[in-house]
């Protein structure tokens, strides 16, 4: 596992006291840190040689931190013109040069979209790693902040990837689509409260951590736990595992969002890095600058590879635990407390392209959001509303009653992972209808590169060997970057490649017994989505939703019977035409 410490100074006099508190805790712990400054450090002597001074002493390495110059009309560099952005790093990027006599190898800010990153390469070409998005920050965050904090970059990676040139969070596909740096978000993310919580409470960030009252006073295990949580990930990703610290010093003294004392929050901080240095210390975990990461990053994942998350709560005792599977066609969350159902799709095939500022082609000056598919906390989902919503599952019918695997917990039974494939097993689930009628069934999915997952249901065991038992994969989707439904008029429903519904938001079904494949095509984001049966279909459908319930629903219908006990269905994503 790889760590970073990341300090970033802040002007004002509390704030440098702050500053000099956590650079002697990390050299007292002998941590090589990152120090990112931006264009006033840039310009302050006394800072450059304090930098010089630790970067010769303890291996420190000096980054740049971008910040809107003003002469943009001022706000965050991400939301200014490309032109803008062209000034803002060329002046930073001297400046850098003018102080420590060649050029940095590090840039960052909270988000760095396709625009800023090539203007950085472009004018840089020595920089190797950004600090380019924060993990799943946007609409919680936005609405937590009262509606004030316009940072809209959800539907990336929860650690390090290759960002494509065509939209900064979607990884690159090989090394033409490849931006050339390594990228990894502000802060390293809690997997199962960053989706269902405001993610900026629960990361590698003990003061944030406070704010969502994750301790009690010195009491901060959790702390711990999340790091751990980090730690495992390298059991299922060949050994690649990656965990960071940014806390920038006002956190750390007289911060209005935290309830404790101040003593309390520093000791955290402390406390948290004293954890990480005994690993160290240990040989468990290796400590490196960011450039030294990007570097080894480099070395040991290809372009193109998927990263695997593996979740528990450790904060709640829910008993929760989520997947996560990130690669260059998708990143999709199975979500095993609702029977295993995908809980949120971003579909990276359709290489949807974005950038901020005000001159984005596509109107969408503040999103640097992938737009999902699927998204169960935004567009409601099973357990939340009453027509159901945003979510994937199996509906499985004996006699006329109907029963949805959503209704049943499941946890994982093993991940495993080829050249060419991710496999989940969930656990099997044991499922009793109000007649006496039992079944055990299980879920298995296969990712593989491309865009394509297998999805396969399997019976394990029957009470007895009725014909009555019935099967239904279905998929009901939508697009969108918020809460808020897109224009659905666009998208196009087909069977067996046949248009068979133009969306007209009126509810309309076609059905078709023994089909090949359902497919909805969506202009607005160049991406196919289809739910194509490997095994037998009795039938297949599609439907369109109304304005109270814009969806689109994809249907496969199976038949169980004694030589029929696994049923196997892909999920297909791809580019259209835009």
């Amino acid at each position: 596992m790889y760590f970073n410490l990341f300090l970033r100074p802040h002007s004002g006099e509390l704030k440098m006291q702050m500053y000099e508190l956590q650079r002697k805790v990390g050299h007292d712990l002998g941590f090589k840190s990152t120090i990112f400054l931006g264009m006033d450090f840039l310009k302050d002597p006394e800072m450059i040689e304090k930098c010089k001074y630790d970067r010769d002493t303890y291996g420190d390495e000096i980054a740049v931190w971008l910040t809107s110059d003003g002469k943009a009309g001022g706000g965050q560099v991400w939301l200014i013109r490309k032109e803008d952005k062209k000034r803002v790093v060329k002046n930073a990027i001297d400046a850098y040069i003018d102080a420590f006599g060649h050029a940095p190898k590090s840039v960052g800010n909270y988000v760095m979209d396709a625009d800023l990153i090539e203007v950085v390469k472009d004018y840089c070409p020595e920089v190797e790693a950004c600090v380019a998005g924060c993990f799943e920050e946007g609409v919680k965050v936005f609405h937590g902040c009262n509606n004030s904090w316009y940072l809209f970059s959800e539907g990336m990676s929860w650690g390090p990837w290759y960002p494509s040139k065509t939209h900064s969070i979607r990884p690159a596909k090989n090394e033409d689509d490849w931006s050339g740096v390594v990228a990894v978000p502000h802060l390293s993310r809690d997997l199962v409260l960053g989706y269902e919580n405001r993610n900026d409470f629960f990361a590698s960030h003990p003061a944030n951590a406070q704010r969502g009252l994750a301790n009690d006073v010195y009491n901060h295990d959790y702390d711990f736990k999340l790091f751990d949580q980090y730690r495992i990930q390298q059991d299922f990703n060949d050994g690649m595992s990656y965990y960071q610290m940014h806390v920038s010093p006002g956190w750390l003294s007289r911060n209005f969002n935290i309830i404790d004392p101040d003593e309390i929050t520093q000791k955290l901080y402390l406390e948290t890095l004293e954890y990480i240095a005994e690993l160290r210390d240990k040989g468990e975990i290796e400590a490196v600058t960011f450039s030294e990461f990007a570097s080894e990053y480099k070395k040991s994942t290809p372009i193109g590879k998927a990263t695997v998350g593996f979740a528990k709560d450790i904060l709640m005792g829910s008993g929760k635990q989520y997947y996560w599977i990130f690669d260059p066609s998708y990143r999709v969350l199975i979500d095993t407390f609702q029977g295993g159902s995908i809980g949120d799709l971003r579909a990276y095939a359709g290489e949807y392209a974005a950038v901020t500022g005000p001159d984005a082609k596509n109107g969408r000056y503040h999103y640097n959001t992938y737009p999902y598919i699927i998204q169960s906390q935004y567009r409601t989902g099973y357990k939340t509303h009453s027509q159901d919503g945003s979510r994937t599952t199996l509906i499985m019918t004996h006699g006329n009653e109907n029963l949805d695997m959503c209704d049943y917990n499941t946890t994982v039974e093993s991940i495993s992972r080829t050249k060419t494939n991710c496999q989940l097993i969930l656990k099997p689930v044991d499922v009793e209808f109000s007649d006496g009628f039992t079944v055990k069934l299980q879920t298995i999915y296969d990712f593989e590169n491309g865009g394509d997952i297998l999805i396969t249901r399997r019976v394990i065991e029957m009470s007895d060997d009725s014909d009555d038992f019935k099967v239904q994969e279905y998929v009901k989707a939508s697009y969108g970057f918020t809460e808020y439904a897109e224009d659905m008029k666009d998208i196009t429903l087909y069977c067996d490649g046949e248009k068979v519904i133009d969306y007209t938001y009126r509810n309309t079904e076609f059905k078709k017994q023994g089909g090949g494949y359902v497919s909805a095509v969506i202009p607005d984001i160049t991406t196919e989505v289809k739910l194509c049966p490997e095994s037998q279909a009795d039938t297949v459908s599609v439907k369109e939703g109304n304005l109270f319930g814009p969806f689109f629903t994809l249907k496969v219908d199976y038949n169980i019977t004694n030589d029929t006990k696994e049923v196997k269905t892909w999920l297909r994503l791809s580019k259209t035409q835009a």
